[in-house]
């Protein structure tokens, strides 16, 4: 074995060095050369198939770049491509070695063309189109426009489907705030003419029962009541800011409140009932929701009388708005049994009080006619003219001067906390100031 195995390596090294090998490997290389030059002289050209050859259609110096035209949407992206040319400039061609463009030299308005491909040799060299699949694509043109959506034109809305309130609680969407306030799309004209309105939609789903801001939203464009897509259409701004106002809803009861010069008088005696009785209001301060009625004004007992019927003014507090669509009150005063009776008072029944040394009031007139009396018709039988009292308060007129001026006089009758005077009585006052001596003066001290 050991013996075959030199006798075979013998024979290799005779093999190399004898010169055959040699020879051999000298006779590929010319046959490889002899094919070269026969390809390049006997087959100089060849042919190249390129598949999904990508598209340029870009409209550099076009007229319809000039005019502002478009390309919008194209029935294909790519082609496959048959070119020939000389065999050592393309024979190693690829996809990357070509380009393919468009011939918008028919194209002056906007509208469907079927345009025609053009095709060239990315690298400059000469070659020539066999076949192109398809020969023409479908592209639509049109202008790009811009347009503006305005809140305040109400072309820019807020979509806040996505927020609930809780029980009670409104959101006003005629308050709700976006900001910016505008935003600017840009697009084909035939795209963007079709878009009426756009809407910034708050995207986070919740249960609110106070006012909130939103950052996240999302910008949605609407051809009438129906979303609009489109890839070919940039707004120039994404980023909103909504402001949602949320209002509590409260139904109160109305009331007045009854007042009286007099401490003694009852004013719960009168009974009175108010319409409407109730109103809506709402609020986005927390003070409504501790709040069981309303107070829509004082009525001074003195312009009272039977079958009085009083209208207040329902205004709106810094702390609630009505939205009752009633801006008026009417009180009526249930006087059933009650009458009026007419009295004259005589001076002497006036009685001034915190009045002072120094001045002597003195009242001009002897006596107070058509002093007017309301209460119950019962109660008022048993009251006679000596019953009646009348006050002066000297501290409403401590700054007067005047040695004739007129005072108002407080009218009621003691004993009764149900009997009140209908009107209003002043009498004319005469007022001398009196010099007080020292001796007067060591004396009070």
């Amino acid at each position: 074995m050991a013996e075959k195995k030199t006798t075979e390596k013998t024979q290799k090294n005779r093999f190399f060095k004898s010169g055959n090998f040699y020879l051999m490997l000298f006779s590929v290389v010319l046959a490889f050369v002899i094919w070269i030059i026969m390809s390049l002289t006997v087959f100089p050209e060849t042919t190249v198939t390129l598949k999904d050859v990508p598209i340029d259609f870009s409209l550099d110096g076009s007229y319809a770049d000039v005019a502002g035209i478009s390309v919008m949407k194209t029935s294909v992206d790519t082609v496959n491509v048959v070119i020939s040319g000389e065999r050592y400039l393309i024979g190693d061609y690829t996809a990357d070695d070509i380009h393919v463009g468009i011939n918008v030299d028919a194209v002056r308005t906007t509208g469907s063309y079927d345009i025609s491909l053009v095709v060239t040799s990315a690298n400059g060299d000469t070659i020539e189109v066999e076949q192109i699949e398809p020969a023409t694509v479908k592209v639509d043109f049109d202008y790009m426009v811009t347009k503006t959506f305005s809140v305040d034109d109400g072309t820019l809305v807020a979509d806040v489907s996505n927020l609930s309130t809780s029980d009670g609680y409104i959101i006003d969407e005629e308050e709700i705030t976006i900001s910016p306030s505008t935003i600017e799309l840009y697009g084909p004209q035939d795209y963007i003419n079709q878009i009426t309105s756009v809407s910034v939609k708050v995207d986070n789903a919740a249960i609110i029962q106070s006012s909130m801001t939103s950052n996240l939203n999302s910008v949605v464009f609407y051809s009438g009541n129906e979303v609009f897509e489109s890839e070919d259409i940039t707004a120039d701004n994404e980023s909103f800011e909504v402001t949602v106002p949320v209002y509590l809803i409260k139904t109160l009861p109305l009331y007045v409140t009854l007042t009286s010069s007099v401490d003694s008088f009852d004013t719960s005696s009168v009974a009175y009932s108010i319409s409407p009785s109730s109103i809506s209001v709402r609020s986005q301060n927390a003070s409504l929701s501790s709040m069981d009625s309303i107070l829509i004004g004082y009525i001074p007992i003195n312009e009272i009388t039977v079958g009085s019927v009083v209208t207040k003014t329902i205004e709106n507090k810094s702390y609630y708005e009505n939205i009752s669509g009633i801006d008026t009150a009417t009180v009526t005063f249930d006087l059933e049994g009650y009458a009026e009776k007419v009295v004259t008072i005589s001076n002497s029944q006036i009685y001034f009080l915190n009045s002072t040394d120094d001045k002597v009031v003195t009242v001009e007139q002897a006596q107070i006619q058509n002093v007017i009396l309301v209460g119950p018709e019962d109660v008022l039988e048993q009251i006679s003219s000596s019953d009646v009292v009348a006050e002066i308060d000297m501290l409403d007129y401590a700054n007067t001067n005047s040695s004739y001026t007129i005072m108002d006089l407080t009218i009621y009758v003691p004993g009764y906390d149900n009997v009140w005077s209908y009107g209003t009585y002043r009498v004319y006052v005469s007022i001398e100031t009196v010099e007080t001596t020292e001796e007067e003066t060591e004396s009070e001290e």
